[in-house]
């Protein structure tokens, strides 16, 4: 049986497109320095107790990675399987699940949830400074006499299952689910590449912009197979009369370039190029700090 504490925000299943005879090539940067190791899929990628809701009912703390993560990986993994065998005319279901798990490559790694988690709980406490100076004037005659204590008889711990809550809410985003729905799918085959493509702990490309044409999404999903989506066929088309040596390096360059501690491959040939690229690129914003100091303010009453 799994370890329940283990949270891959990197799926086995999708790292193990990159196994030679069960191991793929680790290339990971620990104190500015990239160290190889040969890793099996499930031993590379997470981060312990990464989802884990403190303080709840243990049937409870691991529901997120359990439950939400496990439906999402599961089915997103019968979809790629098809993308990469050539078909992209999946079932509805698959491609929703699809979508969720290319949402959740935004969000799921380690600093993604401490950022979003944090937010949620400062958004809470001020919710709660808030509600304490006029907890006295709406406190019915038998609730508690302080809010501490009719929060502790309450919930204690619901500030981190809002943000677990939070978290959920985000990867299945309707509006953006709905636009990549519209958008239209293929598959890349870069066979007569030099490079194999790599792939990393950031690697969904948003947007790619190749010479040839600019596509909404990129995220190799095998050595030589990524999946893209873009707003019309045109875009689709060009890429398929691309020169594929210089498209996977490209698409390397970008993987590599906005990681920030792990890119893998089939093996170590690309470490001179993952020495040079690794984090050079800014981590994704995920909230604008003026959308944060909004939020916080409206949780004030000020706004």
């Amino acid at each position: 049986m799994s370890d329940p504490s283990k949270h891959h925000y990197i799926p086995a299943f999708y790292l193990r497109q990159w196994t030679t005879d069960g191991f793929l090539c680790e290339m990971r940067k620990i104190r500015g320095k990239i160290v190889v190791h040969s890793k099996a899929p499930d031993g590379t990628g997470w981060q312990k107790d990464l989802y884990k809701i403190d303080g709840v009912a243990p049937e409870l703390a691991q529901h997120f990675e359990r439950t939400f993560m496990h439906m999402v990986d599961t089915e997103a993994a019968e979809a790629m399987r098809n993308f990469i065998g050539g078909n992209m005319d999946v079932p509805v279901k698959e491609r929703d699940a699809w979508i969720r798990f290319l949402l959740s490559l935004l969000f799921r790694n380690p600093e993604a949830v401490a950022e979003l988690t944090e937010q949620v709980l400062t958004l809470y406490r001020e919710s709660f400074e808030r509600l304490r100076n006029s907890y006295d004037e709406l406190r019915p005659s038998d609730f508690p006499l302080t809010l501490e204590e009719f929060d502790a008889r309450t919930n204690p711990n619901s500030g981190d299952i809002a943000a677990s809550n939070f978290l959920q809410q985000i990867m299945n985003s309707e509006g953006i689910a709905n636009r990549i729905a519209r958008m239209r799918w293929g598959r890349l085959n870069l066979w007569r590449s030099r490079h194999t493509l790599l792939t990393s702990d950031r690697p969904l490309c948003l947007p790619m912009r190749f010479p040839i044409a600019s596509v909404a999404i990129v995220l190799p999903i095998a050595p030589r197979i990524a999946f893209t989506a873009a707003e019309n066929d045109d875009a689709l088309r060009a890429l398929a009369l691309g020169e594929h040596t210089t498209m996977a390096w490209q698409i390397n360059q970008q993987v590599v370039s906005q990681a920030r501690q792990y890119v893998w491959g089939l093996d170590d040939r690309a470490l001179s190029f993952v020495r040079k690229y690794i984090c050079t690129l800014p981590d994704r914003k995920l909230i604008s700090d003026e959308a944060k100091e909004l939020s916080r303010k409206q949780a004030r009453g000020e706004a």
